[in-house]
């Protein structure tokens, strides 16, 4: 029975919902895995669904003030060894808590995270966008299936899931259908963020989609 039959799952759960209108409808090359769109016969990427879903949320978390999100280009001198005059440019990406009130579900796991990162740095890339390997956040940090597996006990917790007598844990899509416009104006809220900030976007589905790869494979 749902615990509260009012509440509207959070961005990340949306988001999870209409898994197949975010990423490639495919199975990681990988890993050889797929991740199933709740209630529909659609299999896609689950790293790349991890990392979209957990780059929405940080979003989300800095358009309701939980914090701040910085990414800036920084020049600095080359090594003494190399030839002098020399500059070299990157870009950094950080984060500073803003506001300090508990949140729950993945926002909350995300946020613990991100505040045990060093300096707030959540990424650290080269001027072609690729991530520098030692900056930022380790490889496997909330390695696949962590998001997938925060995402679906909040939709367990708000009755849009349900478990069964031998304990599996299934999709109520009568309930779920009741979700449509959530989910659409979902979609539409990280479409225009991509739109509007395509490089902050883009830094955070890559910060994400390396913290989401399992340290024993890669992911698609």
């Amino acid at each position: 029975m749902p615990s509260d039959p009012s509440r509207v799952p959070s961005v990340p759960c949306l988001l999870y919902l209409a898994a197949d209108q975010l990423v490639p409808r495919r199975m990681s090359a990988r890993m050889l895995k797929a991740t199933k769109v709740p209630c529909r016969p659609v299999w896609v990427q689950p790293i790349r669904l991890s990392a979209t879903i957990a780059a929405a949320t940080f979003l989300s978390l800095r358009d309701a003030g939980s914090l701040t999100l910085h990414l800036q280009d920084v020049t600095s001198k080359e090594p003494d060894w190399l030839p002098p005059g020399r500059l070299r440019s990157h870009t950094t990406l950080t984060v500073t808590e803003a506001d300090t009130t508990p949140q729950e579900g993945l926002a909350g796991e995300l946020l613990a995270i991100a505040r045990d990162a060093p300096n707030g740095l959540l990424g650290d890339f080269q001027t072609n966008g690729r991530l520098i390997a030692d900056g930022g956040l380790p490889n496997g940090m909330f390695a696949y299936p962590f998001v997938r597996n925060l995402v679906r006990t909040e939709l367990l917790d708000a009755g849009y899931y349900t478990r069964s007598q031998r304990f599996r844990v299934q999709p109520d899509c009568e309930r779920i259908a009741t979700l449509d416009q959530a989910r659409t104006a979902t979609v539409r809220w990280w479409e225009q963020r991509q739109a509007t900030e395509p490089r902050l976007c883009a830094a955070l589905v890559g910060v994400c989609r390396r913290a989401s790869i399992p340290l024993t494979g890669g992911g698609g």
